[in-house]
């Protein structure tokens, strides 16, 4: 999944802001020391941390705090004592459980306990993290929440609470499937939920109207429920790695769709009325079992980059439809 879309709400709340943006970062325990009631904003990154220092618990102002690319193995419960936090960061440590005090930070916008790339270079720690208390969603004004490369094996349907949620990134956990409740995140535009072991979807997804991108990459996914075809505000779909033998025929209807990866799936075929996606742009289907495509394309005047590696689409086809969309970088090999 591509990362790019974790800033997004950091930049919002950090930086686009003035009157944050403006306020001084503290970058050690002993800045703080003396200057308790004006501590706003605290990244204690990379600093080597086995645990939370008891000093955090006295900055009772703290809106703003990043403990990530450390090595603390417990959140004790006076994390509940920082009600006035909005960003809270805990990537890359060491941490396997959360406290049901968690909950208490009800004015929480942004909270990452994942797992993901490091900007320190430290032996190599990961959060591994089981199972969410359900008090966790007591913290509903989330609007973003990173719950990637854990070993999460499902998400409580509490998770309907979060109505506000706008990011919501799992990826890279043992997830065998999401709950109904998931179609009550209707403020949602990304929805990060690849690598995990998903056989289908509930019919309740076709419920997050706001959807912009989803990702859904190298799961079990045979099918899409027939409601995925609700999803009008979709520009990217990401259902590479999956087990699509058919090409999924809701994807046709969404007319903001302009990105479909369906590569490394069991495709042998694409229908004809994909020829009437004329705003696609990014089509991926390399490695499948795919013959021709060219009168199924003919319609996509819009189209920029085409994967047709490692497929049975004869070397002639490629060569006309080099022709056909002169504007179009087009990727081709052969299966060996």
């Amino acid at each position: 999944m591509n990362i790019k879309f974790h800033l997004s709400l950091i930049v919002c709340l950090i930086f686009c802001c003035s009157a944050f943006s403006q306020m001084r970062t503290f970058k050690s325990i002993e800045e703080t020391i003396g200057n308790e009631n004006q501590v706003i904003k605290l990244s204690l990154q990379g600093k080597d941390l086995t645990e939370i220092p008891s000093q955090v618990y006295k900055l009772t102002n703290l809106k703003f705090v990043s403990f990530k690319d450390n090595k603390i193995d417990t959140i004790p419960p006076q994390i509940g004592n920082l009600v006035n936090l909005v960003y809270l960061d805990f990537r890359n440590n060491n941490i396997n459980t959360l406290p049901p005090e968690i909950g208490k930070l009800t004015e929480l916008k942004a909270l990452y306990i994942g797992n993901g790339d490091r900007e320190v270079k430290q032996a190599r720690v990961a959060n591994k993290i089981k199972k969410l208390p359900v008090e966790l969603f007591n913290c509903v004004q989330l609007k973003e929440l990173d719950m990637s490369q854990l070993q999460l094996e499902e998400i409580p349907e509490e998770i309907g609470k979060l109505t506000e949620l706008e990011q919501l990134f799992m990826s890279s956990n043992s997830l065998k499937s999401l709950p109904a409740t998931i179609g009550k995140l209707t403020q949602l535009e990304n929805l990060g939920c690849s690598s995990n072991k998903l056989k289908k979807l509930p019919e309740e997804i076709g419920q997050l109207t706001n959807l912009k991108w989803i990702w859904l990459g190298y799961n079990q996914l045979s099918k899409l429920p027939e409601a995925f075809s609700n999803l009008n505000k979709l520009e990217s779909a990401y259902l590479k790695g999956n087990k699509f033998s058919k090409f999924p025929e809701q994807l046709v209807s969404l007319s903001s769709l302009i990105t479909i990866n369906l590569g490394r799936n069991a495709l042998t075929s694409i229908p004809t009325s994909l020829s009437t996606m004329k705003q696609l742009k990014v089509l991926g289907l390399d490695d499948n079992k795919v013959k021709t495509v060219i009168e199924q394309l003919r319609g996509l005047t819009n189209l920029k980059s085409l994967n047709l590696s490692n497929n049975a689409v004869p070397y002639a086809e490629f060569k006309q439809l080099q022709t056909t969309f002169p504007g179009t970088k087009i990727r081709y090999n052969t299966k060996k």
